[in-house]
């Protein structure tokens, strides 16, 4: 296996023709999204999705003159996934077979007939196929394709099956599997960079990454002076060649002073740093990256305003190491590059936090399937932060870690659920994109914002909470807004005394074994042993703790002053109207009328793991 896993992962089983295939500019046009799915780009997944029709259309284009496979996987393997084979055979006839896999072999055909065949062609060793599906799935072996990130799976062989017998299909030489969102979180078409873009690196030099399983690095840079201001219109990551599975986030904070200078911090962020450098962090975010992401553009009329009469002169890079296997002599120049533009925008925006306080209040037991955190934005806060007209969001991303399994973001607004800001119902903690939305949302003074995740901790054997550990957990969504409102940060926990409750209860009755001494993360893996289904009063107490209506929550600016804050109850609201259930076919799908095609039909059946999208 090469590559790294939740994003590109691919097996070169044979060596086949070499070099990169160029996506075909047709497709680019026809298609509303494109990327490739291997790193040597010698596969290319295209697609574009009709709302009013409910479909969703696919091509994929693969560096062979044999058979193609795709469909979509629980988790990047292949039993339980759904796929469609097709190849062009020499006479220039097409095939399509729809497959269900059960396991690592050849996969059965599927029972109906739930895909349309659109195209399909072979030129200078290139398959391309094309072809259809309803996005909300009828048949009982059929997944509808949800909001979220959905693991794609791929392959491909450099024969055509004998004879065109679909039982005679070899097994693939090329395989591997990519995170990728469909949907609701699909990557927006690129905004082309302005023609007088201009660059600045936000990057470490030569960092020595600690063996320690987790380290937070921080350093300090003056950005360009440039009368009159600039605007930041994107950002891209810049991670050492080599180092893609230690990089795992990289935050670039704001520093707030008139002038731009140098504090001449680089090391630990929990060191013995400057005030100035520890001012900075946890500040308004000018930029995020998490393991997983890609290229950032913001919309054509939208900028982040640095420099001339601005606060932001300087900035402080926060660095997340992920180095659970303890390598060592590993070295680091991995950042953030900022494009920017003197041509100021129509909108100037910036990045708001919302979700969990960073605390062990996130409490997780071992050995749960399905334990759900509710977060609040209270309505004071935004009474208070936002402008009589309100804000407008337009991108959003949801982090969290690797016990993650759904995130979402929610707008309440006088008692009533309002669509979601962002949703991923299968959250993928490789796989962390920013998702910008179509048009832009509208918050006003009063709204509630909640911010949910789902864990599971099947598998764990300790106790899970909040904390800055790959292994620890967070909730948090970052959202991109203009105009900036008062506030910058607004996070919330269940109460201090609610937790304090819990754990005495669980130590006094026996349910789980206290730890001497006064530190917390001591006394909590005290919980390691508590069963919460013996006795059934554990497991009532811990979801009486969790499912406490109430929160402490505040909201601050970016200068870290207090807007509003207190305890809060969750509020009660009148949930989303579930939309129409899906129009289901009767009859079979009909192929393309063209003469030189030959269809070959069975059930389109892709099943969707949708991994909805943190540190």
């Amino acid at each position: 296996m090469i590559g790294f896993p939740g994003t590109i992962v691919a097996c070169a089983c044979i060596a086949l023709a070499s070099g990169a295939i160029t996506p075909s500019a047709s497709l680019i046009n026809k298609y509303t999204f494109h990327l490739s799915l291997d790193d040597n780009e010698n596969y290319w997944l295209f697609w574009s999705i009709d709302d009013g029709a409910g479909d969703i259309s696919f091509a994929v284009q693969a560096n062979t003159a044999g058979w193609v496979g795709f469909g979509l996987s629980p988790n990047g393997r292949m039993p339980n996934s759904d796929i469609v084979t097709g190849w062009v055979n020499d006479n220039g006839d097409a095939f399509l077979q729809d497959r269900f896999s059960t396991g690592k072999f050849l996969p059965s055909d599927a029972e109906s007939q739930d895909v349309e065949l659109v195209a399909a062609s072979e030129t200078n060793q290139v398959t391309t196929l094309e072809f259809k599906r309803k996005v909300k799935a009828c048949d009982a072996k059929d997944r509808s394709i949800d909001v979220g990130t959905s693991r794609v799976i791929w392959s491909y062989n450099p024969n055509d099956p004998q004879n065109d017998s679909p039982s005679a299909l070899q097994q693939h030489t090329v395989m591997g599997w990519r995170s990728v969102n469909l949907l609701y979180g699909a990557p927006v078409p690129k905004v082309p960079l302005p023609d007088d873009v201009e660059e600045f690196d936000v990057r470490l030099s030569n960092v020595r990454v600690p063996t320690s399983a987790t380290t937070y690095w921080c350093s300090n840079f003056t950005l360009p002076v440039i009368p009159g201001g600039a605007n930041i219109v994107g950002f891209a990551p810049i991670v050492t060649p080599g180092n893609e599975g230690i990089v795992h986030h990289i935050v670039v904070f704001q520093c707030f002073n008139k002038t731009g200078f140098d504090f001449g911090y680089n090391g630990a962020c929990n060191g013995n740093k400057p005030d100035e450098v520890s001012n900075c962090l946890g500040t308004a975010p000018v930029a995020a990256w998490a393991i997983g992401g890609t290229e950032v553009r913001f919309p054509a009329d939208v900028g982040y305003p640095f420099s001339g009469d601005t606060t932001l002169h300087s900035v402080a890079i926060e660095m997340h190491y992920d180095n659970p296997q303890g390598k060592q002599n590993v070295i680091d120049s991995s950042g953030i590059k900022l494009y920017y533009t003197k041509t100021k925008r129509k909108n100037e925006a910036t990045i708001i936090q919302f979700g969990h306080i960073n605390s062990l209040s996130l409490l997780l037991p071992k050995g749960q399937k399905n334990v759900v955190t509710k977060n609040l934005c209270p309505a004071e806060c935004t009474q208070k932060g936002f402008p009589d007209d309100g804000i407008n969001v337009v991108g959003v991303t949801l982090h969290a870690h690797t016990a993650a399994t759904a995130m979402k973001l929610g707008h309440i607004r006088n008692g009533k659920q309002l669509p979601y800001l962002d949703r991923n119902d299968h959250y993928d903690f490789n796989y962390q994109n920013a998702y910008y939305l179509p048009q832009p949302i509208k918050l006003l003074p009063g709204d509630i914002l909640e911010t949910v995740c789902n864990y599971s901790t099947e598998g764990r054997t300790k106790v899970t909470i909040g904390g800055l550990g790959t292994q620890d957990e967070m909730c948090l969504a970052f959202v991109m807004v203009y105009p900036a409102p008062k506030f910058s940060i607004c996070l919330s926990q269940i109460p201090g005394a609610v937790t304090k409750a819990f754990v005495d209860e669980a130590f006094a009755k026996g349910w789980a074994t206290p730890y001497n001494g006064d530190d917390q993360y001591q006394l909590l893996q005290g919980l390691n042993n508590m069963d919460l289904s013996n006795p059934p009063a554990a497991g009532d107490a811990y979801y009486a703790f969790w499912n406490t209506t109430k929160r402490t929550a505040f909201c601050r600016d970016s200068q870290k002053r207090i807007i509003a804050g207190g305890d809060y109850t969750m509020p009660s609201y009148v949930p989303l109207v579930p939309g129409p259930p899906p129009v289901c076919s009767t009859s079979a799908p009909t192929g393309p009328t063209s003469a030189g095609y030959n269809e070959v039909f069975s059930a389109f059946s892709l099943l969707t793991s949708v991994i909805v999208l943190v540190s």
